[in-house]
């Protein structure tokens, strides 16, 4: 699944265990997801959104960098008895979400700890509140993260989910938070080859999580020569040599306002190309209804530019045209 439905299969899944809590119903009952995908896919930032949009608190617990005496309650002799003092970040009241990153790097220590607070929602005497969710995520083995294999018993109590890069759903995503437009073209137009290309040894290579980044990056007061230089090394030398290319096409682009101004005049005299259909970027800005029917009714490249075209408006009043025009004509991939 992508991303999009991993977050409505998270909502589903907190809105349920929810349901089973108001039901009176055993924590034995909760369903626990494990995330399992890629690094930089946005598995973390998923989760805490739907915390989010819940109203919840999220509280983060990475196992791989907690001792097991530190995870399960330092202990402390009271009274002649041992007892173990409760974890700071074991949540009291309220709700929310628990998350459990990066599970499968723990030591098998850690993991039978989280065996029991997955199962039973708790450390030794120690109760998670029956209003807080459990939710765990993680890499593959395959992902030489430092992962290691789960005990069985661990693997039999989660409900396990496989989430996979979508090029279209992070520029959905990118788009609503103001991303670079020309990043947000580019992995749409090269979404097969870039926009998510793991590597266990290269220090950089393409992600969602390495595009988002990239937008600080262009943000840099560098010269051009070095602002490549340091988006390759976010995003991998090869992304980043086949992202200036796209740029160095898309600058060499008609001005849109031209073909907005005159439709007949303002566009190039060739058939559609694809640098063209894809660096309709240019188009975001400007998508009233008005200007797409001109712009696009008469120009070669109106095929494309209804594939690059994201609507995205300055103008609140322009972005309801935007939609419109493209349930009207924008049928073509996206």
């Amino acid at each position: 699944m992508n991303i999009p439905e991993f977050a409505t299969v998270l909502t589903a899944v907190m809105r349920h265990n929810m349901r089973l809590h108001d039901e009176g119903a055993s924590i034995k009952d909760y369903l626990v997801p494990m995330a399992w995908g890629d690094p930089g896919l946005g598995k973390s930032d998923i989760a805490e959104a739907v915390a989010d949009d819940l109203g919840w608190r999220m509280v983060y617990a990475d196992l791989a960098t907690r001792d097991p005496a530190d995870l399960g309650g330092m202990p402390w002799v009271t009274e002649g008895r041992t007892v173990r003092c409760r974890p700071d970040w074991l949540p009291t009241e309220g709700r929310g979400v628990l998350f459990l990153d990066e599970l499968p790097q723990a030591g098998l220590a850690n993991l039978n700890i989280a065996a029991t607070l997955i199962r039973e929602h708790r450390i030794g005497e120690h109760r998670l509140p029956p209003t807080w969710m459990v939710v765990c995520a993680g890499n593959h083995q395959h992902n030489r993260a430092g992962t290691t294999t789960m005990p069985s018993h661990v693997r039999n109590r989660l409900l396990h989910l496989d989430i996979n890069a979508d090029a279209n759903a992070w520029a959905k995503w990118a788009s609503a938070r103001g991303i670079n437009p020309m990043l947000i073209a580019y992995n749409r137009y090269r979404a097969q080859e870039f926009h998510h290309k793991f590597s266990a040894t290269d220090n950089a290579y393409p992600t969602a999580r390495s595009w988002t980044a990239s937008h600080q990056v262009l943000r840099l007061d560098l010269p051009e020569v070095l602002k490549r230089e340091c988006t390759g090394g976010m995003v991998g030398p090869g992304a980043g040599a086949d992202f200036t290319g796209f740029c160095e096409i898309y600058a060499s682009l008609p001005d849109v306002n031209a073909i907005i101004a005159d439709p007949d005049r303002g566009h190039p005299d060739r058939p559609d190309d694809e640098p063209c259909a894809d660096g309709c970027a240019r188009l975001q800005r400007h998508a009233c209804k008005l200007c797409c029917d001109r712009a696009v009714s008469r120009s070669p490249a109106g095929a494309g530019i209804r594939r690059g075209l994201h609507c995205r408006c300055n103008r609140a009043q322009s972005r309801p045209h935007g939609h419109h025009w493209v349930s009207e004509l924008g049928r073509g991939p996206w």
